[in-house]
């Protein structure tokens, strides 16, 4: 019985160490205050895409050559989500060098401001916006 069970318990803990860690996708405990939760809740909601698939077919029949999409990194949209005061960003529609449309982002505060420079930061930049790259494909 040692024997059988011995080559088992190698085997799932081989298993088991080599298993992905799995990742919660629950949120995360908010760091905001409860002002700026209630403002972060208030100014967007997430609706089912089968909502809004007409409009982005209108819009892409209407505007053939146009950019369908602009996609942004996690990793952007957190390093401006996690600046104080963030409560949200700002998405604002631009022409590109090319004349096509695209979208730049900023975080905005529990009054709509923009937060554009880091605080106690040393230096004369005035700040700094997010971009994206036009979808599809993403491009190089």
């Amino acid at each position: 019985m040692k024997k059988t069970l011995l080559p088992l318990v190698i085997v799932a803990l081989i298993f088991g160490c080599n298993k992905e860690t799995e990742t919660s996708v629950a949120p995360q405990k908010s760091l905001l205050t409860a002002e700026e939760q209630r403002v972060a809740e208030s100014i967007s909601k997430i609706i089912p895409i089968e909502n809004v698939r007409n409009e982005i077919s209108n819009f892409q029949k209407v505007n053939p050559d146009q950019i369908k999409a602009v996609a942004f990194g996690k990793v952007a949209l957190e390093k401006f989500l996690n600046q104080k005061g963030a409560v949200g960003l700002a998405f604002y529609f631009a022409k590109d060098k090319d004349g096509k449309n695209t979208l730049y982002f900023v975080a905005v505060d529990k009054d709509g401001k923009e937060i554009t420079t880091v605080p106690n930061a040393r230096t004369t930049d005035e700040g700094s916006a997010g971009s994206g790259k036009p979808m599809p494909p993403f491009g190089g």
